[in-house]
Order: structure tokens, then C-alpha cells, then sequence
């Protein structure tokens, strides 16, 4: 294994001490406690002992700097808290500049998890700085260190700091890779944060000094997308030299052509058997869903069917591991202790045991299969769910439940090998007897019902409303289902197929008449559930083109244009928007990430332009490298490496609790968490998100999967 220099600090002390411009600057404050002075801000000790606290009745709590003369401020650093406590939950900077006062697009910080923030400034002839508290409170700050160098170590010079902080050593070529590796065929490219225009870097051997490619680092961004080696085994590094920084050297990493099936498949659906509800790894079904934190829109079972028609022989050689009968007898038995403790669970076991008396899918059906079983199945018995986070839709048949199992009767001549004709006539029945409410208009779809961003500043990171950036109800969602229903009806002889039809192209036609794409809540703001608007809108264009409403083609190329002018940074990163947000807002968002793949290449199909299609198909592989570590935390999003991805050489490092939940980390191929907007553009210390997995991030990430195994066959979606 290479050990790179990433955390070139054991301890925030070991750095060379910098300026800090906080030294000296006259210090006031809208209150103080006795013993706690808002002096204590400034004085190169970061402990409890020294520390500033607002007094308690202070309404709007502030601490500010006079700078002696006008100073260049390039990053503050702000550490807050009490022992282990946390400290601050937001704040605002502020500036005066030339007599005016001034802001900057990070100095709004807000969301805070960790007691170190660091905000890049960028100011001249600054005069003071003032540190507002987002909202009352004894402040607890015990240290503002500022300096005008970027790349200064956070808190350098500091003493008593004793906080577990991972620091980035930035005298070195930092440089992001996928630590995982790149498909031979597909772009491939790094990110060096911290390297000038021009700084040259070659691609060697892990362990070989040879040089097989060189190249030019451009915008923060070196591209070996040129780079097409025959298969092999070999761990590539990329070495970064010259400048004023030492040299660096990347995670190894492979160049393969089956890259993504060989490496990510079995991970994926290993962590959907993992993770089923009384079945999987743990007794229990949080949310009462067939999946451990499932829900009515967690697209679980067309995520597998599609998963099983990309690749069916792959999927078909997959290691058998779901044994039915044997699952069956476990969970029949007087001594199965399941925990019906959690938050929907009470009297799962009546259903369970009701789904056992189905007729069973073939002994010999691949996992994939007898997944689509278990989760078709399930609602069959149950079909009655609630989304236990605070949903404001209170339990009943969800019309996207009743969608996914259109899924399975849809797919019916590839699956009908594995499973039984009873399975089939009760799922087809099902939908027919339940479809009503998806012929419609959702009145979640309209953007009216969206709140903002700043309505999001408070309460819990999980739960409530959070429209749409729950990712409950993706506009367009039924499209696809409807046009399903349309070929199974054709398919069963029915007279009523045309009003599937209708139906769908209503629904299409209203998402180009009422979806803004420059506001990010109708795209990236819908999180995890994108893939249900942009592919499907893509189905409907390419399968029944004759029927699709006028201004289909152009709204997805409308589309496209707005996801390539927000990826333009060192991160071929898709931003949410152009001001404060690079992520979606607030919440851990990798299923965005995972689901924006799908997109991505559904959206190509249907582009004219090559340029566009490429550059698509650059941003899509750049999503999936950021996942595993080309992005500003430089950590892959996997809590836990060891299960399932051997490649990744540093993990998420902020794991969520155990036992708790979903309890995902009993599950093989889970991924947790990503960077937010507090660690762009590259503010590796910023403050970490939720880092809690979800079974809903496994379902965007399948069909991401699923989508670029079509697109290398030239194949679409059918049974």
C-alpha cells in the first residue's frame, strides 16, 4: 500500500507557525462573561480555559477585529465548543473594506458538526472583521486564528489545540484520483487543488519507476484519458512535480475495460441482500419497508429489475447467496427475536410470514431475482407504508409503491423463467386495482410546494417536509410507469391501454411546461431521486417518439446545458448552484452523486451534439470518481472499505453510530457520506455531513450501473 503525505500532520501543532493576523488586532465584543473576555479569541490559545462565552441574555451574540493597518485575508480559522461538546452551529463573517462593509460567498456558515471551520476569504485592505452568531447562545468560541496564505495549515502557530482534526499538509502536490480506478475507454482524470497552471505530472507503475504518460495540470485538473493500456493488473500512481511544492504521489489505482462491473456490481448488490428487512444482517425493519429504512419511493425494485435486464448472464453468475426455504424456516421459527422496537417495525413479522406462504421464486433464481421476489412480494402482502421521518403523506398505498411493482409485470418475459405465474398474476392485479392515482398530476411536483434553502437552516438533518430535497417526489415519476402499464395492457389484450398512454405523455408534457432546470430544486435539489425525471424523460422520447410532446428533445437539452455550466471547476463536479452551494443543501446528498450517472447517460442518447455528449460522459465519470475520493475530503465515500471495496485505500472518516436505525454498518457495499459545501472548494477540515448511509443511495446507485452497462452494449431498457 502507498502511504501518501495527505495528512502531513499528526497534530495541528507539528505545521510551521505562520502570520496570524488575529495577533494584535483590538478585539470587542457585544458581551462577555466574567473570566471568558472576548480577548481570549485572540490569543494564540485554542483550550476551555480560554475561551469567549456571550452572556446569556444576549440577543444577537458578536466578537469583532480592528486590524491595525489594512490586511490581506486569504482563510479565517474558527474553533468553537466545551471538552467534547460541540460549539458553534453557524455564523456569519463580515467585512469592512475600504470603510465598506463587505461579505464573501463562504463567509455564511452554517450546519456546523465539527468544532474547527476554516472559511476562505480572499479580501484587500481589510480594517475589520466580525464574527455574528447565527443564533443566541454562549458563543464558545476559543480561538479565531487569520491568515493571508491559503494554504497555511489550519490553526498553525496555535497552541492547546488537542481537537481530533485531520489536517492536509499543503506543501505538498495534493492530488485526487479515484482510488478505486477508471474504465480503459471512459475519461479519466485527477484533481491537484493546490498546483499551478502547467505543474507537469506523469502516470507510472505503483511500483515501478517507468513512466507510461505524461501531461499538463490545467485548471486544477490533469486529464490521462489518452492513457488506453492493454488489461492487466497494475496499480497505477500519478506523480505531480515542481513549483514551490514538494513532490506528491496519488493513491494507486486500475485501468480496466470492465472496470465498473468488475469492481462495483457484486458490492451493489450484496449491500441490497445485506440489508433486507428481518432477513438481511440484522432482525429488523426500520420504516417497515422490505429494506431497512426503505420507503414507498426508494425505486428498490426497478432498481433490480434493471440491474438483472443490463447484464443478465452476468447477474445469472453471480454467487448464489439467498437460500428462500432456508430463510423461510429462520424467521418461522418460535425463536427468531426480531426488533420490532423501530419506528414502523410493530407487527413486521405478520406480513413477513405472509410473504413465506407466496408461491417461491426457482431454487435456482440469481440473488437479483429472488430480490425482486422479496420486494414485489412484500408489498403484495403489505402494501401499506410510511415514510417514518416526519412525511406529511401519512401511511397508505403510495402510488410509486404500486409503480415499482409495474416494474416486475413489465419485465415478465425475462422473469418468468425464475419465477412463478402466480407471482405474476397477483403483481399484474395489483397494479390494475391501484393504478388510479398515478394517472395524474402529483401535487408534489409543483414547484410552488418547494421550500428554499434557508427554510432548511434549522431542525433535524433527516426528517420533516424537506421538499423536495428528501427526494420524496420527483417530478415525472410516473411516466415511466405508465408507459409500462401501456405495453402490459397491450400485452394482456385490455381495452384501457391508451389511457396509460395519455397518461404519460400528460405528464411529460407538463414537466416541459413547468420545470425551471436553472432552479436547482427541480433537478440536483430532488437528491437521490433524480433519475426518476431525467431518464424517464429520455424513455418516453426515444420509445415513443411519435407521442412525445413538442419540446421533449430541447427541455433535455435544456437540461444537459445547465449540468455542464455548473460543472465547470476542478472537480468536473455538478454544482447545485452558483452562489453558496456546491451541494444540495443542508443534507448528505451521495445519492445524488450515485443517481447522476443514469442521468447523465440517459440524457446522451437523445444529444446531437458530440461535444455535449462528451463532455456528459466526462462529468458522469467524474461523479463516480469523486465518490471514491477525487473530491475535496481526497476519501472515497465508504465508511468501511473492508466491505466490499478492497481498492480504496482511505474511507469516509466520520462513521455514523451503531446500532441504530438502518444498521448499515453490518451491511457489505455500503457508502455513507460526501463532501458538502463546507469542504469546497477545497476546504478539506470543513465540517462533515450526516454521514448515515441509505438504502435509497443502493437503489440510484444500481441503476446508475444499470444505465452505463446499456450504454456500453448500445442497448435501452427492455424485458
Amino acid at each position: 500500500m502507498i502511504l501518501l503525505a495527505l495528512l502531513g500532520c499528526s497534530s495541528l501543532t507539528c505545521a510551521a507557525e505562520e502570520a496570524n493576523l488575529a495577533k494584535g488586532a483590538k478585539i470587542t465584543s457585544s458581551s462577555a462573561r466574567p473570566g471568558n473576555p472576548a480577548a481570549a479569541v485572540a490569543d494564540g490559545l485554542a483550550a476551555d480555559d480560554s475561551r469567549w462565552l456571550a452572556t446569556q441574555e444576549d440577543p444577537a451574540p458578536w466578537v469583532e477585529m480592528t486590524f491595525p493597518k489594512p490586511a490581506i485575508i486569504g482563510v479565517v480559522d474558527v474553533f468553537s465548543g466545551w471538552e467534547k461538546e460541540p460549539g458553534l452551529d453557524g455564523f456569519d463573517l463580515t467585512f469592512e473594506v475600504d470603510g465598506k462593509p463587505v461579505s464573501t460567498p463562504h463567509g455564511k456558515v452554517r450546519g456546523l458538526t465539527e468544532n474547527a471551520k476554516r472559511v476562505e476569504v480572499g479580501l484587500e485592505n481589510v480594517t475589520k472583521m466580525r464574527l455574528t452568531l447565527a443564533k443566541p447562545g454562549p458563543a464558545r468560541i476559543r480561538e479565531i486564528a487569520i491568515y493571508e496564505d491559503k494554504v497555511t495549515t489550519l490553526g498553525s502557530g496555535l497552541k492547546g489545540l488537542t481537537l481530533p482534526i485531520s489536517t492536509v499538509d499543503r506543501s505538498i502536490h495534493q492530488i485526487a484520483v479515484n482510488q478505486v480506478g477508471y474504465e480503459t475507454l471512459k475519461p479519466k482524470r485527477f484533481t491537484a487543488p493546490l498546483s499551478p497552471d502547467g505543474t507537469e505530472f506523469s502516470l507510472r507503475a505503483a511500483n515501478a519507476p517507468a513512466v507510461f504518460f505524461s501531461g499538463k495540470i490545467q485548471g486544477g485538473i490533469g486529464n490521462f484519458s489518452a492513457f488506453r493500456p492493454k488489461e492487466s493488473a497494475t496499480r497505477y500512481v500519478i506523480e505531480v512535480r515542481g513549483g514551490s511544492l514538494k513532490d506528491g504521489i496519488s493513491d494507486p489505482f486500475l485501468i480496466r475495460p470492465n472496470l465498473y462491473q468488475e469492481q462495483f456490481w457484486q458490492a451493489a448488490a450484496d449491500f441490497l441482500i445485506d440489508s433486507r428487512s428481518a432477513v438481511g444482517t440484522h432482525p429488523s425493519a426500520y420504516g417497515g419497508s422490505s429494506w431497512r429504512d426503505g420507503t414507498y419511493y426508494d425505486a428498490m425494485i426497478p432498481s433490480l429489475v434493471l440491474f438483472y435486464l443490463a447484464d443478465p448472464k452476468r447477474a445469472e453468475a453471480m454467487p448464489k447467496q439467498i437460500d428462500w426455504a432456508a430463510d423461510k424456516k429462520r424467521v418461522s421459527a418460535p425463536d427468531f427475536k426480531f426488533n420490532g422496537k423501530d419506528p414502523g417495525a410493530k407487527g413486521f413479522m405478520k406480513p413477513v410470514l405472509a410473504y413465506y406462504e407466496l408461491e417461491a421464486p426457482a431454487a435456482d433464481a440469481p440473488d437479483v431475482v429472488k430480490m425482486i421476489h422479496w420486494g414485489a412480494g412484500f408489498y403484495l402482502v403489505n402494501p401499506q407504508t410510511h415514510d417514518p421521518s416526519k412525511d406529511p403523506d401519512k401511511a397508505k398505498i403510495h402510488a410509486q409503491t404500486v409503480e415499482q411493482v409495474a416494474y416486475v409485470v413489465w419485465a415478465w418475459p425475462a422473469l418468468k423463467q425464475w419465477l412463478p405465474e402466480s407471482f405474476y398474476q397477483k403483481c399484474r392485479d395489483f397494479c390494475f386495482a391501484n393504478w388510479t392515482p398515478s394517472l395524474g398530476i402529483s401535487p408534489w411536483w409543483e414547484p410552488k410546494t418547494y421550500l428554499k434553502p434557508e427554510d432548511l437552516a434549522e431542525g433535524n438533518p433527516m426528517g420533516g417536509l424537506l421538499h423536495p430535497y428528501k427526494g420524496r417526489h420527483a417530478p415525472g415519476h410516473s411516466i415511466v410507469p405508465n408507459l409500462l402499464m401501456h405495453e402490459v395492457a397491450k400485452r394482456e389484450k385490455r381495452d384501457d391501454a391508451k389511457l396509460y398512454l395519455d397518461a404519460a405523455v400528460m405528464q411529460a408534457e407538463w414537466c416541459v411546461k413547468n420545470l425551471d432546470w436553472n432552479d436547482p430544486r427541480t433537478t440536483k435539489g430532488h437528491r437521490m431521486s433524480e433519475h426518476r425525471t431525467i431518464p424517464n424523460l429520455v424513455w418516453m422520447l426515444q420509445k415513443y417518439p411519435e407521442q412525445a410532446p413538442a419540446g421533449l428533445k430541447e427541455k433535455i437539452n435544456a437540461w444537459a446545458d445547465v449540468v455542464l455550466s455548473r460543472s465547470e471547476n476542478m472537480w468536473d463536479y455538478r454544482r447545485y448552484d452558483m452562489q453558496d452551494h456546491w451541494s444540495v443543501p443542508k443534507l448528505n446528498d451521495v445519492g445524488n452523486l450515485l443517481s447522476f450517472p443514469a442521468c447523465a447517460t440517459a440524457a446522451s442518447w437523445v444529444m446531437d451534439d458530440p461535444a455535449k455528449k462528451a463532455r456528459l460522459e466526462e462529468i458522469s465519470s467524474a461523479t463516480i470518481d469523486h465518490v471514491f475520493g477525487r473530491n475535496p475530503r481526497l476519501a472515497a465515500a465508504p465508511a468501511d472499505p473492508s466491505m466490499g471495496f478492497p481498492e480504496v485505500e482511505r474511507g469516509w472518516p466520520v462513521h455514523y453510530k451503531k446500532d441504530v436505525c438502518a444498521r448499515l454498518e453490518l451491511c457489505r457495499g455500503s457508502i455513507s457520506s460526501a463532501p458538502g459545501s463546507e469542504m469546497f472548494p477545497f476546504q478539506p477540515e470543513g465540517s462533515a455531513r450526516h454521514p448515515e448511509g441509505w438504502v435509497n443511495y443502493g437503489a440510484a446507485w444500481c441503476i446508475s450501473l444499470s444505465y452505463l452497462k446499456f450504454d456500453d452494449s448500445k442497448t435501452t431498457p427492455a424485458p
